[in-house]
């Protein structure tokens, strides 16, 4: 169809095909065990006994969720376009064309009858799957016509059958390329072209599949007596079984799903799991999914894996084959040393422990060296979060990072404020928050957020805090035309980035197994694991276990929990905390945070704040320290009465992985705002 022929008709035409198409979306899924969703085409979710599939939106026909997170919020051609590899939306719309047997009308013939709207027959739902083994016989007779090996030995290309098609078209009315032909099943293939020196739209469809997407060798995980590579493409699991290794490849990082419910399947059946070794693309991409792919791993209860990717400054297993095959054999050989030798060891009779001694091998700082060179390559592509303090940033090596962070201070000396402020700066920079409000409601931190903007506003606008509203003054909704136009300009800002914030509120039984479960929760509709903040330390609900305890022992207990939260999902974690009583005449200081040894040992950074001028001066006497204490508080207790700013310090106590330092601040408490 050419240019001319794009009428309004044939647009028409076009959207009446879609809406059918979206209307008779769910017949493209098999249904899930559970019988209330449907399995994932991308990443199998649904297929396993534990598996949540796909499930279509209440409020949106033909938009999906996959709870596996391959995919969030795909209308049917996007999850087409995602399963054939087809970015433009023309390719998945002819794609859902085909699939559907539904094709527009443009000639204006009345021949043309959409099928039924009511509901199909259960025998009809289910997607029949096209068996390519004539096809692969055809393309493997044709191999002999390119030398496109990349770097495989003819055995191995024969052993997986793999061939070659000259004029290989994704569809009928597709342009002709020549591509290599990659069986994964009777029912599935990857065609890569073939060409050198690609244009960009050429490379857009490098790689594409036939038909639905599923692991490739995944019999290996069956079959095999050694150690197993998880690798990304197809060619990676060639080259290591070319170097006499063994391997399966996702066929893309999003179908890590597909290798968990595998496991998952072959563990019921025979209850053996090859150790398995994570060898992910040496690039941004492959090395952010290596940990997220090891933590599922471990938490489907599958732990004998170890990050292996290929070293610098090779891409993939491929290109490390291709050039520097001598090396690439010892990489290999040398990802399956340990565990390969324990199993000769125990099939010698020399060893009848051998699961503890490999248990305690694994201890060993030279089995995690790859692990160390992963996480270097991932830091260094990695950006701190800004906090929107330049100044505080600096001390912090550019931002935030993963680790638990504590805010200290005494009451009403603006801890929670400062908390906020940096959670909405992160959000205002498009990333995602979550807040665990455990004694403020959520409207009234939403209240602060506005007050802030609204100072913020009226000194741009008029030179002066006259029409800013504080947050009583704000939720009072008395306003004169130009407060009102203030406030309305500030609900408009906060509205911009207010979906990236979402508040828990708290009342006495949020603890730290409900903050990991919002975290896990978040994270089946987001990719980046978001910035969390928690407000406060020590209203943080025991477990149910541990009722019997101290506040003291619950405070020690959730801190040490906070760490592993932080940790386990890689990201920063702000809790704010209370000081001691006897430390409040004092300069802040790492005892001062109150209830818990575990705050000052646990943290990864531990910032305080205080009156600047609060610290002690050389020579001074006490009495004359007390006294100058107290107009310090005066002054700064009257500011915050006239609306006007107290002149706050923030220390950075301690830093784990970086320096320590100070800054200073005007904070306006009335209005909820810090201002370097």
């Amino acid at each position: 169809m050419n240019m001319k022929e794009v009428t309004p008709e044939v647009k028409a035409e076009r959207e009446r095909v879609k809406q059918i198409i979206i209307e008779r979306s769910t017949e493209y899924f098999e249904r899930d065990r559970s019988g209330k969703g449907y399995i994932c085409p991308i990443c199998g979710s649904g297929s396993g006994p534990k598996g949540t599939g796909i499930t279509e939106a209440k409020k949106a026909a033909g938009h999906f969720t996959c709870w596996a997170g391959c995919f969030q919020n795909a209308d049917i051609f996007e999850i087409i376009g995602k399963q054939y590899g087809l970015e433009d939306f023309n390719d998945q719309f002819n794609r859902a064309c085909e699939i559907f047997q539904i094709f527009p009308d443009y000639e204006g013939r009345k021949d043309f009858l959409p099928p039924s709207r009511g509901k199909p027959k259960e025998e009809k739902t289910m997607r029949k799957e096209e068996d390519f083994t004539e096809f692969y016989a055809e393309a493997a007779a044709n191999l002999s016509e390119t030398d496109y090996y990349r770097g495989l030995s003819l055995d191995t290309l024969k052993k997986f059958n793999i061939g070659f098609m000259p004029n290989w078209k994704a569809t009928p009315t597709a342009p002709a390329s020549p591509r290599l032909i990659i069986p994964r099943s009777k029912f599935s293939y990857l065609a890569r072209d073939t060409r050198a020196n690609l244009t960009d739209t050429q490379k857009k469809f490098e790689k594409m599949d036939g038909g639905p997407v599923n692991l490739f060798n995944l019999a290996a995980l069956r079959q095999s007596e050694k150690p197993v590579y998880i690798v990304e493409g197809e060619l990676d699991a060639l080259s290591i079984i070319d170097a006499g290794g063994e391997a399966v490849a996702l066929c893309g990082v999003a179908n890590a799903g597909k290798l968990i419910n595998a496991l998952n399947a072959l563990k019921e059946r025979e209850n053996k799991i090859p150790p398995l070794i994570i060898a992910l693309d040496n690039d941004g991409p492959g090395q952010e999914a290596s940990p997220k792919l090891a933590r599922e791993l471990e938490q489907a209860g599958f732990s004998s894996y170890r990050n292996y990717s290929p070293p610098d400054p090779f891409k993939d297993p491929n290109d490390f084959l291709m050039k520097d095959k001598a090396n690439f054999i010892e990489w290999v050989r040398g990802g399956t040393d340990f565990d390969f030798a324990s199993k000769e060891k125990a099939e010698g009779g020399e060893d009848t422990n051998i699961s503890a001694q490999e248990e305690f091998e694994k201890e060993s700082a030279s089995y995690y060296i790859p692990d160390l060179l992963a996480m270097v390559k991932a830091n260094k592509e990695r950006l701190a979060i800004p906090t929107g303090f330049k100044n505080l940033d600096s001390l912090l090596d550019g931002g935030l990072y993963s680790g638990l962070y504590f805010i200290g201070a005494i009451s009403s000396l603006g801890k929670t404020t400062l908390a906020l402020q940096i959670a909405d700066n992160v959000a205002q920079a498009g990333h995602g928050v979550l807040i665990f409000s455990l004694e403020m409601a959520r409207l009234e931190l939403m209240a602060k957020s506005i007050s802030r903007l609204s100072f913020i506003k009226s000194y741009e606008k008029y030179k002066s805090a006259q029409f800013a509203k504080t947050t009583r003054g704000f939720l009072r909704g008395e306003y004169n035309p130009k407060e009102g136009e203030i406030i309305r300009a500030s609900i408009m800002v906060y509205a911009k980035w207010a979906k990236n914030i979402h508040i828990t509120e708290g009342i006495g039984n949020v603890g730290t197994a409900h903050i990991r479960s919002k975290i896990e929760e978040y994270l089946k509709f987001n990719e980046v694991p978001p910035v969390v903040v928690v407000d406060y330390t020590q209203i943080l609900a025991a477990p149910e276990s541990k009722r019997s305890l101290t506040d003291k022992q619950v405070v020690d207990l959730n801190v040490l929990e906070l760490k592993r939260i932080s940790r386990d999902f890689d990201t920063p974690l702000i809790s704010i905390s209370s000081f001691n009583r006897e430390n409040y005449l004092s300069p802040v200081n790492m005892a001062s945070f109150k209830e818990s040894g575990a705050i000052e040992y646990s943290s990864d950074v531990l910032i305080g704040l205080q009156y600047n001028g609060w610290d002690y001066r050389e020579g001074e006497k006490d009495t004359a320290r007390m006294e100058r204490l107290r107009n310090l508080k005066i002054k700064n207790e009257e500011a915050a009465k006239n609306l006007s700013c107290q002149d706050i310090q923030l220390k950075v106590l301690k830093n784990r992985n970086g320096k320590k330092g100070s800054c200073t601040f005007n904070f306006y408490p009335a209005f909820n705002y810090f201002c370097e």
